[in-house]
C-alpha cells in the first residue's frame, strides 16, 4: 500500500470525525503528551536515582521525588480532561454514524436495497462500526501515544547523548520500513475479513430467519454446513491476519533486541571508561526499551486498522448509494406528455402508457405496456407468472423508475410527485403482510401515526379484526412478535388492511392479497377487503380468478403486455388467455373437490 492510499484510508476513516475532529484531536494529542511525557520524565528518575546510588548525594535523590510527585499530580489534573474529550467525541460521532446508516438505509432507492443481503447490511451497522470505533478508541490512540513518545525520547536523547539518538533514528527508520512493507498485505487480509464476516452474518439470518423450513425439511446439516463454511472462511482469513501480524511482530522484535543488546554492550563500555555516567545510561536504555515496546504495538496498531479502514470503506459503500429523490423529479418537457381520457372523457386515476422496463440490461419485463385504471372502480391484472403483474406495482409505488414510456395517477406525471407526495396517495396490501415486533394497535396506527385509539379500534373493526384482537390477553396492547409470528396468517392480514384503512389513501393496491391464506381466513379477508374496497380506485393483482370476478375491468398481462381487457363474463366469451387461465383453475379446483 503506497503511503497516498494509506492517506486516503485514513481520510476516508476520519470522515465521521470531521464535525468533532478538532475536540477529538486535542484530547487525543493531549492525551497522548501527558502519557508520554510521563514515561519520559520517569527515565529521568531512574537516571537521578541510579547516580544517588552511585554518588549518595541528596540532590539526585530529591530530584527524583520532585519529579514523581510533579509528574502524578500532572496526570491526575490532566489526564482525566483529556480522556474526557476524545471519548465524548467518539461516543458521539459512532452515535451519528448509527444514525446515519439507518437513515440512509431507509432512504436508498429500492433497487439499490435489492443489492443487499440483510444479514450483510446489520454486519455494516454492527461489526464495521465496531473496527471504526476500535481505531478511534484504541488504535489510534497508541500510533499517537507512541509517535510521541518516540519523539520526545530522540529530542531527550539529542540532548544527552547525540550519538545513541542517531542510532535510534536509523533503527526507528528499519522499523518503518518493515510496517510499511506488511501494510498492503494485512489491508488486503483486512478487506476479506471484513467481507466474510457479512456473509456470515446473512448465513446466520438465513439460519435464525428460515429456522421453522429448516426444522420443517431436516435441513439442519445443510445451512449449519453454509454456516459452518462461512465461519471457517473468516477463521482462515483471521489465522492470516495473525500469521501476518505474528511475522511482522518478529521482525520488529529481532530489530530491537539487537539494538537494545547494542546499545547495552556500548552503553557500559563507555561507562567503564567513565566516558558515561551510570544513570545516564539507565535513562538512555529506559527509552530504548520504550521505544522498542512502542514500534511493536504500533505494528499491531497498523495491522489492526486495516481492518478499520476495511469497515469504513465498506460503511462508505453503503451510504454512497443512491438515496430516493424528495423533490420535483419531473424532467424537462414531461409536461407535454399526453394524458389519455376513457371514451366517456374522464381521466383515469391509473394510466400506464407505452412503459417499458425491466430488472437487467437487454431483458424486459414490460413491453411498451399500456393499461389504466378508472377512477374508484376495481381493476385486477392477473395473467401468468412472470408476465409482469407485481413490477406494475412496483412502478407506481416508484420503487423503481421506468425505462420508457409514461406513468400518470390521478391525471398527474408520476415524476411530479414527491415521493412521499406520492405514497401518501396509496394504501397497499401485500401477499404477506409484515407486521414489526410492536403492540397491534402501534402496527395498525403505522397506517396514520397521530390516530387516536378509537380510530385505531373502528379501522379494525372495518377489517374484521376486532373480535379476534380483543380475545387476545392484553388486547391492543398484545405484541405480534417478530414479523407477527405470534398471530396466523389471515389475522396478520387483517390487521394490514386495519392499517390501510386508517391511511384513507384514495387509491388501493392489492398484491395478491389472500392468495396464501385458507379458505375460512380467505372468506374474513375478503370481507374487510370489500370494506377497504368501497370508494376506492383499487388495482388488484389476483391469482385466484374466482376472487375478481366482480371486477370492473380485468387487464390480462402476458409477456409484459395487454393483451386482453374486459369484465369476467366478456373475457370468458373472448376464448382467449384469460379464458384459458379460468378453465385451467377451475379444472384443477374440480380435482382437488374430488380427492
Amino acid at each position: 500500500m503506497s503511503f497516498k492510499q494509506a492517506l486516503l484510508d485514513y481520510k476516508q476513516l476520519m470522515k465521521f470525525m470531521r464535525p468533532r475532529r478538532r475536540l477529538y484531536y486535542t484530547g487525543l494529542i493531549g492525551d497522548s503528551l501527558v502519557n508520554s511525557g510521563l514515561s519520559i520524565l520517569i527515565a529521568f528518575v531512574i537516571k537521578d536515582l541510579l547516580n544517588f546510588a552511585v554518588s549518595g548525594q541528596l540532590e539526585d535523590l530529591y530530584a527524583a521525588i520532585t519529579i514523581v510527585i510533579g509528574s502524578v499530580v500532572g496526570l491526575c489534573i490532566l489526564s482525566p480532561i483529556f480522556s474526557y474529550l476524545y471519548l465524548r467525541s467518539i461516543r458521539l460521532t459512532l452515535a451519528d454514524m448509527r444514525m446515519q446508516l439507518y437513515k440512509h438505509i431507509g432512504k436508498i432507492t429500492f433497487c439499490a436495497a435489492e443489492k443487499y443481503h440483510s444479514g450483510d447490511l446489520l454486519s455494516r451497522m454492527t461489526s464495521d462500526v465496531q473496527v471504526v470505533e476500535k481505531t478511534y478508541h484504541e488504535h489510534l490512540r497508541s500510533i499517537v501515544s507512541q509517535i510521541t513518545m518516540v519523539a520526545g525520547s530522540i529530542i531527550v536523547l539529542c540532548v544527552v547523548d547525540w550519538r545513541f539518538a542517531l542510532v535510534l533514528v536509523v533503527l526507528a527508520l528499519l522499523t518503518i520500513g518493515i510496517n510499511a512493507r506488511f501494510s498492503p498485505r494485512m489491508r488486503a487480509i483486512g478487506d476479506k475479513l471484513q467481507a466474510q464476516m457479512g456473509i456470515l452474518t446473512e448465513r446466520v439470518g438465513d439460519l435464525i430467519g428460515g429456522l421453522q423450513i429448516t426444522k420443517l425439511f431436516g435441513l439442519r446439516d445443510q445451512i449449519g454446513k453454509l454456516c459452518e463454511e462461512a465461519s471457517e472462511e473468516v477463521s482462515e482469513s483471521g489465522l492470516k491476519q495473525g500469521h501476518q501480524s505474528g511475522v511482522l511482530e518478529a521482525c520488529n522484535f529481532a530489530v530491537q533486541f539487537f539494538s537494545m543488546g547494542g546499545i547495552l554492550a556500548i552503553g557500559l563500555f563507555l561507562v567503564s571508561r567513565q566516558q558515561l555516567e551510570l544513570g545516564t545510561l539507565g535513562l538512555i536504555l529506559y527509552l530504548q526499551i520504550g521505544i522498542s515496546s512502542t514500534f511493536l504495538q504500533v505494528g499491531a496498531a497498523i495491522t489492526l486498522m486495516q481492518n478499520s479502514f476495511a469497515g469504513a470503506a465498506r460503511i462508505h459503500q453503503l451510504l454512497d448509494q443512491p438515496a430516493e429523490p424528495e423533490g420535483d423529479r419531473a424532467t424537462a418537457g414531461l409536461e407535454a406528455e399526453p394524458v389519455c381520457q376513457e371514451a366517456s372523457g374522464n381521466v383515469p386515476a391509473l394510466e400506464l402508457c407505452n412503459v417499458t422496463f425491466g430488472y437487467e440490461p437487454g431483458r424486459p419485463v414490460l413491453r411498451c405496456l399500456s393499461m389504466s385504471a378508472t377512477e374508484g372502480k376495481v381493476t385486477a391484472v392477473v395473467g401468468p407468472s412472470g408476465g409482469g403483474k407485481s413490477t406494475i406495482m412496483k412502478l407506481l409505488l416508484s420503487f423503481y423508475e421506468r425505462e420508457s414510456g409514461v406513468i400518470h395517477i390521478q391525471g398527474k406525471a408520476l415524476e411530479h410527485y414527491r415521493i412521499k407526495e406520492l405514497r401518501e396517495l396509496i394504501a397497499y396490501v401485500p401477499q404477506e403482510a409484515f407486521l414489526f415486533h410492536d403492540s397491534i394497535a402501534g402496527n395498525i396506527r403505522l397506517g396514520r401515526p397521530d390516530a387516536s385509539d378509537e380510530e385505531v379500534e373502528n379501522a379494525a373493526r372495518m377489517a374484521q379484526a376486532h373480535a379476534f384482537i380483543t380475545e387476545l390477553p392484553d388486547g391492543y396492547a398484545t405484541m405480534v412478535g417478530e414479523r407477527g409470528s405470534t398471530l396466523s396468517g389471515g389475522q396478520r392480514q387483517r390487521i394490514a388492511i386495519a392499517r390501510a384503512l386508517l391511511k384513507n389513501a384514495p387509491i388501493l393496491l392489492l398484491d395478491e392479497a389472500t392468495s396464501a391464506l385458507d379458505a375460512e381466513s380467505e372468506h374474513e379477508v375478503q370481507l374487510a377487503l370489500q370494506e377497504l374496497m368501497r370508494g376506492r380506485t383499487t388495482l388488484i393483482i389476483a391469482h385466484r380468478l374466482s376472487t375478481i370476478e366482480q371486477a370492473d375491468c380485468i387487464c390480462v398481462v402476458a409477456d409484459g403486455s395487454l393483451v386482453e381487457q374486459g369484465t369476467h363474463e366478456e373475457l370468458l366469451e373472448k376464448g382467449g388467455v384469460y379464458s384459458k387461465l379460468h378453465d385451467l383453475q377451475y379444472h384443477a379446483e374440480q380435482v382437488l373437490v374430488s380427492v
